[in-house]
This record gives structure tokens, C-alpha cells and sequence, in this order.
């Protein structure tokens, strides 16, 4: 035994893999939501293994709304600074951005907004660990985030998220969701509608936590372009890839031109269910 295991540590090599990088570019990032000011994030690129990424509060940013330009205001939350639209985010239109800093190629990027999720009859049952709703999905290619709260009342007597819950698709009944059956409980999902486009389906999600009496529950559902569901999708593969030599390298999509980053469209749906 011993033996054995000199001989499998002799046999381990260690290997530098040089990361192929192209010098600091911008890198924007925006998730643009309807009805919502838009918040913008720019930053400047760094090598491979880098950890800060300097923001850029002196970027010279066109936002385009069709042919309305927004204008935009530099601010501070929670220790990061964004760019943040002084009016409401309309719908209908094409989004187009132009971001230029000094030493730094000008970058560019679009999108759309997607249609809002058309979700409906939610149920939970005191003691239970499933929540049931429908999605009418229309014709044409959608794709989803699914996300599941805990909420909790507020002294203004409404109910506001608290924090994510960990869930599953039950196996036992999304049959639409094969790809997605999995043993992992998680806090977030993402899928197009390929198996179920144009379809109305009913979805149950399980939840981890079992003991959900008393508590009021938030069923997220977010409508994504096709940029906003690769992007989300690369990460989530970079993300659960990481660290495993077996894998190939993967890269997280981006729709920003000579630069990094996304610039997409969300919609988000919620029904709030009460437990009792």
C-alpha cells in the first residue's frame, strides 16, 4: 500500500497553463428591467487571476432606449459606483450602449427586453415541501429563471423578500424539465422552452426545508433574452467547472464589442403565496 502511494505521488505533475490575455479593455455589465432604472457597472479589465477590478467613473456612457438617449448619474451603493438612469427603463425598444474611457477602446453592445413571464394559480400546503404554479408560455423562443424566496412581513404590513430558498424540480412531475432533474437542491435554475414552447405547463418546485408552515413564500419567475440566458449559462457552467483539471475551459458569453461584460434584457414575474 505503501508503495502504491509513493508511486502515484511520483506521478503527479504540476501544470502552469498560461491564460491568453489581450490587454485592459472596459468591461460593462447591466441586466436592464423594464419599469426600472437601469444601473450600469464599469470597470476595467484585468490579467487572469486578478481580484479588483478598478471602476471607471470618468467613462464617457450613451445609453440609447430606441431614439431616446437616458441620461445618467453616477452613484455609490454599498461601496460599488454605478451609472444609474435618471428615468424609468421603457419597454418595446432596442437598447444600445456606447462606452468610451481614455487609454481604453470604445465598446458597444445591445439588446432587447424580453416578454414578463405569464405565471399563475400558486399553491403551497402547511407542512408540505411543494409549491405548484402554471406557466403559459407563448410561441416563439423563451427562456426563464426560476428563484424561490422566503418573505417576510414589514412593519408597513407588506410582504418583501428575505432571503432565497434552496429547491429542487420534482422529478415526479416535470416531465418538461428532464434536463434539470437533478438530486442538488439549488437556488437558482435556468431554461429555454424548446420542450414546451407554446405550451401551458405546470411546474412544481420542492424546497429543502420541509417545516415552511407560517411563513409567506415568493415565486420568482424571470423572462431572459437569448444574451441574458447564455451569459447565465456559461457562468453557471464556469462556475460549477472551476478548479476541475478533467474539463475543458469554458468562456462566459458576452455581447459587448472590444471589450467584456453583458448588456441585457430581464423581465421578472412574482406571486406571493401565503402557507397556512
Amino acid at each position: 500500500m505503501l508503495l502504491l502511494m509513493v508511486a502515484a505521488t511520483a506521478c503527479e505533475k504540476v501544470v502552469e497553463m498560461e491564460v491568453p490575455y489581450d490587454g485592459d479593455r472596459i468591461v460593462v455589465n447591466s441586466f436592464i428591467q423594464p419599469d426600472s432604472a437601469v444601473y450600469i457597472r464599469v470597470t476595467r479589465s484585468q490579467p487572469p487571476g486578478g481580484t479588483v477590478f478598478p471602476e471607471i467613473p470618468d467613462a464617457d456612457i450613451s445609453l440609447m432606449a430606441g431614439s431616446t438617449k437616458l441620461p445618467l448619474q453616477w452613484q455609490v451603493i454599498n461601496g460599488k459606483g454605478y451609472f444609474v438612469s435618471q428615468t424609468p427603463a421603457p419597454k418595446n425598444v432596442e437598447y444600445n450602449i456606447k462606452v468610451s474611457a481614455a487609454g481604453l477602446d470604445t465598446v458597444t453592445a445591445k439588446d432587447t427586453l424580453p416578454r414578463q413571464p405569464l405565471i399563475s394559480q400558486p399553491f403551497g400546503q402547511a407542512g408540505g415541501n411543494r409549491v405548484k404554479f402554471v406557466l403559459k408560455d407563448l410561441p416563439g423562443w423563451d427562456a426563464y429563471q426560476f428563484r424561490l424566496y422566503k418573505g417576510v412581513m414589514s412593519a408597513s404590513n407588506q410582504v418583501v423578500l428575505s432571503e432565497r430558498l434552496l429547491y429542487r424540480f420534482d422529478p415526479s412531475y416535470n416531465n418538461n424539465f428532464t434536463d434539470l432533474i437533478a438530486e442538488n437542491y439549488r437556488e437558482v435554475n435556468f431554461i429555454a422552452d424548446q420542450r414546451f414552447d407554446g405550451n401551458e405547463i405546470t411546474v412544481v418546485m420542492q424546497t429543502k426545508n420541509v417545516n415552511i408552515k407560517g411563513e409567506y413564500l415568493i415565486l420568482e419567475v424571470t423572462g431572459l433574452t437569448q444574451d441574458a440566458f447564455k451569459y447565465y449559462k456559461t457562468l453557471e457552467l464556469q462556475t460549477t467547472n472551476d478548479g476541475n483539471p478533467l474539463v475543458d475551459l469554458n468562456k462566459v458569453h458576452s455581447n459587448v464589442s472590444k471589450g467584456y461584460g453583458i448588456l441585457a434584457g430581464v423581465n421578472a414575474a412574482r406571486l406571493q403565496l401565503e402557507i397556512k
